[in-house]
This record gives C-alpha cells, structure tokens and sequence, in this order.
C-alpha cells in the first residue's frame, strides 16, 4: 500500500518521524511530503494552491528514515495531501496518515486542525484518510503507541472500513496500557478552550489587538462517551468525519415555493417590493 505521511507540525516534528518510520516497517511504500514549517489551526486550506501560485518542493532527509522519500512543501497540510493525490510525488497515495499531532484533536474544535484538514482532504481527493494525534505535555510523550495503533488500523480501514476519513485520538501511554479503541462522538469542545480576554489599541490608534487566552477543559465535564472522555479514560477513539456535507431543510419544497414568491417580488433595481417587505419582518 502506498502511504503519504503529513502533518501540521512541520517536517521536523518527532510525531511525523514516528509514524513514518512505523509505516515503513511494516512494509508500505511510504513518501513524506509535510509543511516545511509548522501550520496548526490551518483546517482543510489549501493555503496558496488555491492562489495559482507555484510551490517549493525541498528534499529532506529525515533521521531513522533511510530510503523514505520525503519532501518540505511550503503549503498547508491539506495543500501537502492533495498535491500528493495529484501525483506530485510519483504514484498518488492510497492512504494519507497525518500526524502524529502533538495534542489531541478531539470536540468540535477537530474542525480547524491542519491534521484533521490533510485526512479530510484525502478523502476529497482520491485517497482515504487518518488523522492522528496524542496528547502532550510534561514528560515522555509516547509517540510510538499514537503511530503503531494508526499502523495497525491501517489494513482494516483500507480493506473493511467503508469510511473515507478517520479522526483517531491516542492517549499518551505506553502500548500495552492502551485499553483498547472505541467509536466516539465529538465532544461539544475539544482539549483546549480559547477565549478572548481583552481588546488594546495599537499604538498608531489605526487599529486593535484581540488578546487572547487558552486552558485546558476538564475532561471530566465532558459529556460519557464522547472522543474527550474517552481518551482521558484510556481509549484509543475513532471517530469518523464527512467532511463537507450539505444540509437540505426537511420543508424544502415550501421554503422553495416561498423564496420563488420573494423572488418574483423583487422591485426593480434590485430592491424587494414592499409586500415581499412585509413578509420578511
């Protein structure tokens, strides 16, 4: 199986050499194409692909991964994916393992991960996709146990999984204190909650700054079952992502009636007639 490994932490990152070296000797054919420099928060963009402009390929050699082809790119994780689909790199991947992230990825924030965005963008783009990551902090982080799991799901994901994109979530243990893997649902947030905590004038009074501030939440305060809860009680967690999913109402056909009528009632110059006006209030 042809493996892509990215990842939004740069090509420097230890999570990234972990999970490489991991796939690599398990016998797939693994490439590295990964951001030259870190691009956390950056979700599915596509970052300058989607400017026209071209984009700097480096090739790195990469410690412990002898023969593992790996590239820099200065583009966003997803950029670095669906490069890689387009045959960039050789052969397009079959799979796409991003990460190992350092910090979890989990709650409704997995929305803005860039390691989240590769796996998503892999999906989009041909191939299937995992999203990997663990948490960090004081201390020995196992990157090992995050890699090998994401390894040893790979066959089943591949072969028996009709899922395309995959968010797993590995608690910083050692392997054999792992208690297993469960199918989580988001948590309402994820492992860190942001809020802004002041406003300041720049000193040319042209504008503001947005201070902000960020904390851990409580994993106990998360809601039994859920991706956040889980992995603080020991699990590994799998949670699988759609990616973009359109929403219809289920009254779609008489809000359709409605909005040919407000249309219809359109004044001319591109106003809206005052009985379409009243309707709105």
């Amino acid at each position: 199986m042809r493996v892509l490994v990215t990842n939004d932490d740069g090509i420097e990152a230890p999570g990234l050499g972990a999970l490489a070296r991991c796939a690599s000797q398990a016998g797939h054919d693994v490439f590295v194409v990964a951001p030259a420099r870190e691009m956390s928060g950056t979700g599915a963009s596509m970052g300058a692909l989607a400017l026209h402009c071209p984009i700097e390929f480096r090739r790195r050699r990469l410690p412990s991964l002898d023969g593992v082809e790996s590239h820099a790119a200065e583009a966003t994780p997803a950029a670095c994916a669906i490069l890689s689909c387009l045959g960039a790199v050789g052969e397009p991947p079959d799979l796409v393992l991003s990460g190992v992230n350092a910090g979890l990825n989990v709650g409704r924030s997995a929305l803005h991960s860039g390691t989240v965005g590769a796996a998503l963008a892999a999906a989009a783009w041909g191939a299937k996709g995992i999203g990997v990551s663990t948490p960090t902090g004081h201390g020995c982080v196992h990157w090992d146990t995050a890699a090998s799991v994401a390894v040893d799901l790979a066959g089943w994901f591949m072969a028996e999984c009709e899922l395309r994109a995959l968010n797993l979530n590995v608690p910083n243990v050692p392997r054999a204190a792992l208690r297993g893997v469960r199918w989580a649902p988001l948590a309402p947030v994820g492992a860190i909650r942001s809020a802004i905590v002041g406003v300041a004038e720049t000193a040319d009074g042209e504008g503001f700054n947005v201070l902000t501030d960020h904390e851990a939440t409580d994993p106990a305060a998360a809601p039994s079952g859920s991706d956040r809860a889980l992995v603080a009680g020991g699990w590994a967690t799998l949670t699988g992502l759609g990616g973009l999913a359109e929403q219809i109402p289920a009254d779609a056909s008489s809000s359709e009636r409605l909005l040919d009528r407000l249309l219809s009632d359109e004044a001319p110059g591109g106003g809206v007639a005052p009985s379409a006006q009243s309707r709105l209030r």
